[in-house]
């Protein structure tokens, strides 16, 4: 009878030491899937292959755009998977790991795909932000999102003209964002940072009401910025005294 293969004595499928997977959407996965085979006894099984295959309705694939991958173990028994590249479909994903050639359960690995997100926010300009009442705001305001110092693009944003500091609801007076059909909006949502992480809003009008206002925007991962608005009115210069002509 002819000696058994490395596959023939592989009798269960084990994690070695997958750390959490997860990733956010568009970024490859720092951390790899691991798995050993071994022996009824334990005993680690080099030379044998381990299919991995990613399971289910999702666009995350291994770097290369692969949904499979095959890896042969090594003298320790354990195949490490290339790392997987989330797509742009957030939640759970699935990773079997199975022996090629030998009926031995499947070894599942869940991956997470989290939203786009920032931590930091900041304007691309200094220039302060003002203008007359019933006016237009000559500077439309910019800001660019970072996500641990790089940029932060595609990532979820929300702007609202807000009542106070300490009150983040929709003001119902001064600045304001025009709608499609001229309305008045203060809150805009569905906003995302371009490839560059920058995110340039609509141009802010001001109705009647003087004073400081705060424009606050919000991203995906907490980064929040508040900006200053101010709506005064226009100073009018005094004429200045007629110079007496010299002697």
């Amino acid at each position: 009878s002819t000696p058994p293969t490395p596959t023939d004595t592989v009798h269960h499928l084990e994690d070695a030491g997958t750390a959490k997977l997860t990733a956010m959407a568009g970024d490859t996965f720092t951390k790899r899937i691991s798995t050993r085979a071994e022996t009824k006894a334990g005993k680690a099984v080099g030379k044998v292959r381990i299919r991995f295959t990613i399971m289910g309705d999702t666009d995350t694939t291994f770097t290369g755009g692969e949904s499979v991958a095959t890896v042969a173990t090594n003298s320790s028994g354990v195949a490490v998977a290339p790392a997987l590249q989330a797509g742009e479909k957030t939640g759970d994903v699935t990773v079997r790991a199975t022996v090629v050639g030998r009926m031995v359960a499947g070894l599942d690995y869940t991956a997470t795909v989290t939203e786009r997100a920032a931590d930091a926010l900041a304007r691309t300009g200094d220039a302060a932000l003002t203008c007359t009442p019933g006016g237009e705001f000559a500077n439309q305001v910019e800001v660019k999102a970072t996500y641990k110092g790089a940029v932060a693009d595609g990532v979820a944003a929300t702007a609202t003209l807000i009542k106070s500091a300490d009150d983040p609801t929709a003001n119902d007076k001064g600045p304001f964002f025009k709608s499609a059909d001229g309305k008045a909006v203060r809150t805009l949502t569905g906003l995302k940072t371009d490839a560059k992480g920058l995110l340039k809003l609509p141009k802010l009008y001001a109705d009647d009401t003087t004073g400081t206002f705060l424009l606050r925007i919000n991203t995906e991962g907490g980064a929040t910025l508040t900006v200053e608005l101010t709506v005064a009115a226009a100073e009018t210069s005094s004429p200045s005294p007629s110079a007496s002509p010299s002697a």
